[in-house]
């Protein structure tokens, strides 16, 4: 058991070979409650730019671009073949230049200044090596007033499936809240929500300040 709770929680971290290209198909069932919460609570607007930091397998990033408002949809994955998997799916729109995906970390993200106007990531929290560098990064290539939205399952889950102990990094809602409001962010709020397995999990949202 422990032998597969390891290798599980690598291949969430960074999905790969035939079983990674499996666990994209998964992802994309089970975060979709969660995809559902973060595009409601992104706000978007005609004309917009948005970045998805960890697509995965591209659920959200096809909610996104479904609505027809943003006019760029970038996503950043740090994974090969999720960047081969999301390059196959979105094709056409790659070439249409209304989807952007790059293969980089978070922690240096390559994008100018007050690039997007809005900001999402779900799932992807545990696995950032610096949390505070990300949100920071994120804070800089954000317009003033732009908005990001973390989704995120609880601490207590995380600890009672063990992956706390894999790598996973976990956090309480109020240690979110601190790491954005660090990072420049103002108008912090958190909102929870139930997975298709009724299990809690939470969006944490916040504006870059000026």
């Amino acid at each position: 058991m422990q032998i597969i709770r390891t290798f599980l929680a690598n291949q969430l971290g960074l999905p790969s070979g035939w079983f990674g290209r499996l666990l994209l198909r998964l992802l994309n069932r089970n975060n979709a409650v969660m995809n559902d919460l973060v595009l409601q609570l992104l706000d978007l607007h005609s004309g917009n730019r948005v970045l998805e930091i960890g697509f995965g397998g591209g659920d959200l990033m096809h909610k996104i671009v479904k609505t027809g408002k943003p006019a760029l949809t970038v996503g950043i994955e740090r994974s090969p073949d999720a960047m081969a998997f999301c390059r196959q799916r979105f094709h056409h729109l790659l070439k249409q230049g209304l989807v952007e995906l790059h293969l980089a970390d978070a922690t240096a993200l390559p994008f100018l200044e007050h690039h997007f106007h809005q900001i999402c990531t779900v799932n992807t929290l545990y696995f950032w090596s610096d949390a505070l560098q990300v949100l920071s990064e994120c804070h800089r290539v954000l317009i003033p007033g732009g908005k990001i939205v973390i989704s995120y399952n609880s601490k207590a889950f995380l600890e009672q499936q063990k992956f706390s102990q894999h790598g996973f990094a976990v956090y309480e809602v109020t240690e979110v809240e601190t790491m954005l409001k660090a990072a420049g962010f103002k108008k912090i709020t958190t909102v929870s929500g139930k997975s298709t397995h009724h299990q809690e999990f939470f969006c944490t949202c916040g504006v870059a300040g000026s």
